[in-house]
């Protein structure tokens, strides 16, 4: 497939041939600018309307060598040109129908409905966890930037049923809306809620007089980015040591203490129906023995968090542990709540 670089190149070659039998026929022939251009661009797509001004010897030879040259030039550039076009087009129709049958194909996937400022936080996240996902995003060219990037995206207005239907929003697991705007976040919130009840949704305001909106809307969580940042630097402020030590070990590294290869983070697991926790206390059933994680908090179904569970608080079917370790700790973690 033609690249735009080749294409330009192409170009560039064919404004030279342009260039040369221009100021070729000035020189040789002694002729204007206007008369040698007209004769070159005449020459070299053989249009064949004749000679503009009686041709010399010399200027005879030189229209030979013009011929040569720029008629295969012009031929490229006109190939290259339409190659590139159809090609372009060919490439984009059969990409767009690739993403339509990868999204058809996703379950349990995110919908991500907005690419701004933070929805690329979000998006990354979402990678960064092997999780999969969709992103809406109405405005081409940041739609094109998160194409680039590698992310599923559809170019639309997530606003629009027919968009939320696209990015496979009865499978979903859950949906995050993103949009500059707290009226398009409710809108896209109400619509999401109504297609699929199921659905976990957050959502992001800017405005708090529009959180209890959003909630009666039906999000799960609404986020406020300029809240959390405030609250966050204000505690960075008090107690810088307990944020340096959050950030480490939930992110995995900072730079400034030069740690590396720590992966600790915070994750809820699931205990399944017959798995070897089920029926069984956190003594019983040895976890940090056998996994290495420490649990923080066990959440029953119909009840509140209880952030200082005992050794002797038994485990049922439908829990989930609030647990702290590496990746590969949480893994078998979680492989033994859910297998026997």
């Amino acid at each position: 497939m033609k690249t735009p670089s080749s294409l330009q190149k192409a170009f560039v070659a064919l404004a030279g041939i342009v260039m040369v039998g221009t100021f070729g026929y000035m020189l040789v022939e002694h002729q204007n600018f206007l008369n040698s251009l007209y004769m070159t661009i005449i020459t070299i797509t053989t249009i064949g309307y004749g000679e503009t001004f009686t041709l010399g010897q010399g200027g005879r030879i030189f229209t030979i060598f013009l011929v040569i040259g720029g008629v295969g030039t012009v031929g490229y550039t006109l190939v290259s040109a339409v190659e590139f076009m159809v090609e372009g087009r060919v490439s984009g129709i059969m990409g767009r129908r690739k993403m339509r049958r990868d999204i058809e194909t996703m379950l349990g996937h995110y919908i991500l409905c907005g690419y701004g400022r933070v929805g690329q936080h979000i998006a990354t996240d979402l990678a960064n966890a092997g999780a999969k996902f969709v992103v809406v995003e109405r405005d081409p060219d940041v739609a094109d930037t998160c194409l680039e990037t590698g992310y599923t995206v559809i170019k639309s207005d997530a606003t629009d049923d027919e968009t939320l239907r696209a990015a496979g929003i009865e499978r979903a697991k859950g949906l995050v809306t993103a949009l500059s705007s707290d009226a398009e976040n409710l809108y896209v919130t109400l619509t999401a809620r109504e297609l699929c009840p199921h659905l976990f949704i957050v959502s992001r305001c800017d405005s708090e007089d529009s959180e209890p909106k959003l909630r009666r809307a039906g999000a799960d969580r609404v986020i406020s980015p300029h809240s959390i940042g405030g609250r966050r630097m204000a505690a960075m402020m008090l107690k810088p040591l307990v944020w340096d030590y959050l950030d480490l070990v939930t992110k995995g590294e900072y730079i400034e203490f030069n740690i590396e290869n720590l992966e600790w983070r915070i994750d809820d697991v699931e205990v399944y129906p017959g798995s070897y926790m089920a029926g069984k206390t956190i003594e019983e059933a040895e976890i940090y023995s056998i996994s290495g994680a420490l649990i923080l908090a066990v959440k029953k179904q119909g009840q509140a968090f209880n952030t200082k569970p005992p050794k002797s608080l038994r485990m049922e079917a439908g829990d989930y542990l609030i647990a702290i370790g590496t990746t590969d700790q949480l893994a078998k973690l979680e492989e033994k709540a859910k297998g026997k």
